[in-house]
Order: structure tokens, then C-alpha cells, then sequence
């Protein structure tokens, strides 16, 4: 049963999956460049919020890296020809770690999300994907699509 998700905090996917879990009441956290850096400035307030913990480097590399490792896997929402998707789908390769690249509406529906999770035993789900400044209303889809599949593997509202 998928009990945590966590993501780098960026604008855009990674937000959406914070607000996804905060919603059904699941545990979030994840890791953040120094000083809580998103592309939408700083934002310390997630500490609190959604439990995140600051790198001691602004590297966005080292985020991606570390996001991937604490995760059982990772799904990346939009296109996968940014850098940002290059990295970390390169990550997940290095760390053995699953990952399914989902473009909301498009090639995917949640209960094939669903049924991946499931299949693959994920507990802890990183979230990634394009940035909002990328790819305007990503937060948004994310959102909807994650709470879709949140609620195909049993979790309700809080």
C-alpha cells in the first residue's frame, strides 16, 4: 500500500504530488535544493507543509538523485525530452528503481498508475515532472490525475 509521496518541490508535477497526498492524508516529504529553491523562488514553508528537508547544495542534480534513491520508484508527469526528465529518468536507472513516465489524459489512466504501484509494491512514490513555468496547468492535471489514482488503490479524502 503506497503510504508516503515525496518530490523535489519544484513548481509544476513535483508540487501537485504534495498536494495530492496532503488531500488523502498521506505522508509527503522529499528533498529540496539549499534554501528551498523552486523556480518560483523559496519556499521554506514546505518544510512544514509537506515535510520537506533542504540539501546542502542548490544542486538540482543532487535533489533528483537524492529523490530517486529514497524512493521505491518514480513517476515522471509530462514530456521526457526536458533535461529535468533526462535526469531523472537516468536516476532511476542508475539506482535500479522503477519508473513510469505519464502524460495526464494522454497515454495513461489512473487505474493503470494504480495497478503499477500495486504490481511493483510501492510504498514510498516519488513525484516528479515538467515545471509549471514549462508547461502551464501541469500542477493542476497532476493533481486530479494523482487523487484519481489514490483513490483506485483505496485511500479516501481526508
Amino acid at each position: 500500500m503506497l503510504e508516503k509521496i515525496i518530490s523535489g518541490g519544484q513548481s509544476g508535477a513535483d508540487q501537485a504530488g504534495w498536494r495530492a497526498a496532503k488531500a488523502f492524508g498521506i505522508s509527503s516529504g522529499g528533498w529540496m535544493p539549499r534554501g528551498f529553491l523552486a523556480e518560483d523562488g523559496p519556499h521554506p514553508e514546505f518544510a512544514d507543509q509537506y515535510g520537506a528537508a533542504e540539501l546542502p547544495t542548490e544542486s538540482d542534480t543532487a535533489r533528483t538523485q537524492r529523490n530517486v534513491q529514497d524512493s521505491d520508484a518514480t513517476l515522471w508527469f509530462g514530456v521526457t525530452t526536458t533535461s529535468g526528465a533526462q535526469a531523472t529518468v537516468g536516476a532511476c536507472h542508475r539506482f535500479a528503481k522503477p519508473c513510469m513516465p505519464v502524460y495526464p489524459g494522454a497515454s495513461f489512466e489512473p487505474c493503470q498508475v494504480a495497478t503499477w504501484i500495486t504490481e511493483n509494491k510501492i510504498r514510498t512514490l516519488n513525484v516528479a515532472g515538467n515545471r509549471e513555468e514549462e508547461e502551464p496547468g501541469i500542477g493542476d492535471r497532476v493533481e486530479r490525475f494523482l487523487g484519481e489514482v489514490l483513490q483506485q488503490l483505496g485511500h479516501e479524502r481526508a
